[in-house]
């Protein structure tokens, strides 16, 4: 083979290359001392020969030369022995090259020798010496190819000028047999060198294998130690012999329990075919549950196997990679869940509902037997969550998803569409409407029997609230889920407009109601900023003079397309939708403007002491109200005490201490109170001595009938005793009669309102109104 150094060297990186030299010049090193202590005998023998001879001085000089380059050799082994890492190769190489070059001179000098020593025994000596050396340092200098070829030219080119040059015919064959010599000698140099060369290539490829052994060895113990999944190898038994410790993690057992495990004897036959797979030269894959051997762990696994071969690629067991997805797979039914189950109540949402509407729908269209949709809303569930808080309004609605659950059948669904909105799936009702809606009402007269038990969330007071529904059955193949919810909320909404804690079902005179409804609502979130609204104002006059004390703010709404709109259209939207804070806060500044603007006006004219408000209770339940109120009182410059906000009896009762709280805060600010209504509700005395009222209002429905019933005339003379009693004004509502107004003066009434003196009115009117005594107001109506 012939050696190519270049070719060689392409064939390494930077580094294996630098590797190569470094041992290159270690072994020229290491063999450089050998040759030392021979060619110091030599030097003494030349010595000794010319000892006594007309060149004796010459020859001193010279071995004192020889002494000098044996020396600086032996310090330089030492000094590379000793500390190696001085000096980079390149260094230390051009070191070695000036000493043994050195040596060449010197050594190459005794060819001049030759011919002066009459001796031919001699004389041979010194050529076979010189010959000797340059043989030796063809060995000993081959790992430097380079530097073995110009030690072997400084040392025998004198012998080759020696004898071409100064002897005769037989020397000058002699000096052309010692280029021949060199030639053989490089030749034989660059054999050996090439071997050295072969011989370090080897060793560091060698090295370099063995290395990439040695890692791959270790990054597969890492990946098989510290792999995120387990591993472990069975041999053909179906016998476990190693496992990684992730592996034993995923089952909970200790080395003991795995090693040794008998995979022939898992009681969940699962993996049987994905363990076998591996003998028949097929990779087995498993994914789904496992139930463990030992711990009877419930997962969710992956597995796969593969053959493992012995050298002669015989198979002799598998290798299983296991991955435990238990986690994955509950994130994933978690997120299903998430995805169909409301997050409240953890019963089917909207999504999943309209789902089984329409596998029921299906169904009817294929058996014709009957299905209903129940929409139901909690009613005033809004003032309960703005009173009580939303804790207490979630808890009251999952145990209402609890109650309903519980009613219903299995093949039933009871939904949550969002708020207090729940819907009930009735399947099966029947192919006879009729009875189809016997069987919903029956449903429907459960659950309201069900809700009407007070809840316990932890109150002090158990809650107590009711429903309404509304029921939608399903009567043509055309409807779909959507038509049946609309149809079912239609019904619901006419259930509350007829009361509440009621049953509707479906007509489609409903859709009517529901659109104007819709269409009101929407006109209502612009009407403030499109000037839409205007308060107008009923008198309230002192019985004693006959004149008008004060007036109470009532809300209309001008309407572009239907109108003056009434409050009992718009109370009951603006409460739903939220849009009452905004539209009282409104009302509340407008009148209190107003009243100042009369006050500045005619203040010596007119007798006017009091403009009266009336609150909604979702108004009065927001956290800020008692701030808004002083502010605006504030901002518009009315006397406080002149001010006089109406409350119905059912706004207070729930909450009592907060309730208690706002009042007395509005009542230091010199606000007054008033009781609306009184004597529809609760009219509590423990209510009146808790509470910091001013003033009662006695309602019109009482009024109307005092003259005619004697029980309506008790029950004013009570509340009129009552007051009394409690030191409060008495406000009579609805009093359209001379005779209701003769009644209430003589039992001690200190105020009225009503169409006796006039209607509500608008402002104008109501200026005009303020110049005129009772008897004015009688013949004006």
């Amino acid at each position: 083979m012939t050696f190519r150094k270049k070719d060689f060297l392409m064939e390494l990186d930077t580094g294996e290359k630098e590797q190569i030299r470094t041992e290159q010049v270690r072994i020229a090193y290491k063999q450089s001392f050998v040759s030392v202590f021979p060619l110091f005998f030599a030097g003494v023998i030349i010595a000794h020969m010319f000892f006594q001879t007309p060149v004796f001085l010459i020859t001193t000089v010279w071995f004192l030369a020889v002494i000098l380059t044996l020396l600086w050799r032996l310090w330089l082994l030492r000094i590379f022995r000793i500390h190696p890492e001085k000096h980079d190769t390149r260094t230390w190489e051009r070191h070695f090259a000036y000493v043994m070059l050195s040596s060449a001179v010197v050594w190459g000098s005794v060819a001049f020798f030759i011919f002066e020593s009459p001796n031919v025994l001699q004389q041979f000596f010194l050529i076979f010496l010189i010959a000797g050396i340059s043989s030796i340092a063809s060995g000993t200098l081959a790992s430097l190819f380079g530097l073995a070829v110009l030690f072997l030219l400084l040392l025998l080119a004198p012998l080759f000028c020696v004898m071409f040059f100064t002897g005769g015919m037989e020397y000058q064959m002699m000096g052309i047999l010692v280029i021949a010599f060199f030639a053989l000698l490089v030749s034989a140099a660059r054999r050996i060198h090439q071997n050295i060369m072969n011989a370090l290539k080897s060793k560091i490829l060698h090295e370099k294998a063995t290395q990439a052994l040695n890692l791959s060895e270790e990054r597969f113990e890492t990946i098989f130690k510290d792999a995120p999944a387990g591993i472990f190898y069975y041999d053909s038994d179906l016998i476990v012999i190693d496992s990684n410790v992730e592996m034993m993690q995923i089952l909970k057992i200790n080395k003991e329990n795995m090693i040794g495990l008998d995979l022939k004897k898992l009681p969940d036959k699962c993996l049987d075919e994905a363990i076998s797979a591996p003998f028949g030269e097929h990779k087995g894959y498993y994914e789904g549950p496992y139930t463990s051997m030992i711990k009877k762990l419930e997962l969710w696994i992956t597995l796969r196997t593969s053959p493992m071969y012995d050298t002669k690629r015989n198979i002799i067991g598998g290798v299983a990679i296991v991955t435990d997805i238990t986690e994955r797979i509950n994130a994933e039914e978690k997120i299903k869940h998430q995805a169909y189950f409301d997050a409240l109540t953890d019963i089917p949402n909207r999504i999943l509902l309209k789902d089984r509407i329409e596998q029921s729908l299906a169904h009817y269209r294929r058996h014709h037997n009957l299905i209903a949709i129940m929409f139901l809303d909690l009613d005033h569930f809004k003032s309960i969550n703005d009173s009580l808080g939303h804790h207490i309004g979630d808890l009251l609605l999952i145990e209402t998803a609890s109650r309903l659950t519980s009613i219903c059948r299995e093949g039933d669904t009871v939904a949550r569409l969002g708020g207090d909105e729940f819907v009930i799936l009735l399947n099966e009702l029947g192919t006879n409407p009729h009875v189809a809606a016997t069987r919903a009402e029956t449903v429907a007269e459960k659950i309201h029997n069900a809700l009407s038990i007070p809840f316990d969330v932890g109150q002090t007071e158990a809650i107590i609230t009711s429903s309404s529904i509304g029921i939608a059955i399903a009567n043509s193949d055309n409807q779909n889920a959507d038509d049946l919810l609309k149809f079912a909320d239609t019904a619901m909404y006419q259930a509350k407009k007829e009361g509440r804690n009621t049953t509707r079902f479906y007509q489609e005179k409903m859709d009517q109601w529901i659109k104007k409804r819709l269409f009101l609502e929407n006109g209502l979130r612009h009407a403030i900023k499109n000037g839409e609204l205007e308060l107008y104002y009923q008198p309230v006059l002192e019985i004693v003079t006959k004149r008008i004390v004060g007036a109470e703010a009532l809300l209309r709404w001008n309407h572009p397309e239907m109108g003056l709109v009434m409050p009992d259209e718009i109370i009951d939207i603006a409460e739903e939708s939220g849009l009452i804070v905004s539209i009282g806060e409104w009302v509340l500044r407008e009148a209190c403007t107003q009243f100042v603007q009369w006050r500045a006006a005619h203040m010596n004219k007119w007798h006017i002491e009091r403009i009266a408000v009336n609150v909604s209770a979702v108004q009065f339940r927001q956290s800020d109200f008692v701030d808004k109120v002083i502010r605006i009182v504030a901002e518009t410059g009315i006397v406080p005490s002149m001010l006089e906000l109406e409350l119905t009896e059912s706004m207070i009762i729930d909450k009592m201490d907060s309730v208690i709280n706002k009042m007395n805060r509005l009542r230091t600010a010199g606000i007054s109170l008033s009781m609306d209504d009184f004597g529809t509700g609760y009219s509590s005395l423990a209510y009146l001595k808790r509470l910091p009222f001013t003033t009662l209002k006695i309602d019109r429905s009482f009024i109307r009938d005092i003259m005619s019933d004697k029980d309506d005339a008790a029950l004013v003379e009570t509340i009129l005793s009552i007051a009394s009693i409690f030191n409060l004004d008495v406000i009579a509502e609805g009093v359209e009669t001379i005779e209701q107004f003769n009644f209430l003066e003589r039992h001690g009434c200190g105020y009225f309102q009503g169409y006796l003196c006039s209607k509500p009115v608008q402002v104008p009117t109501f200026e005009e109104l303020l110049n005129y005594d009772i008897q004015s107001c009688q013949s004006n109506y």
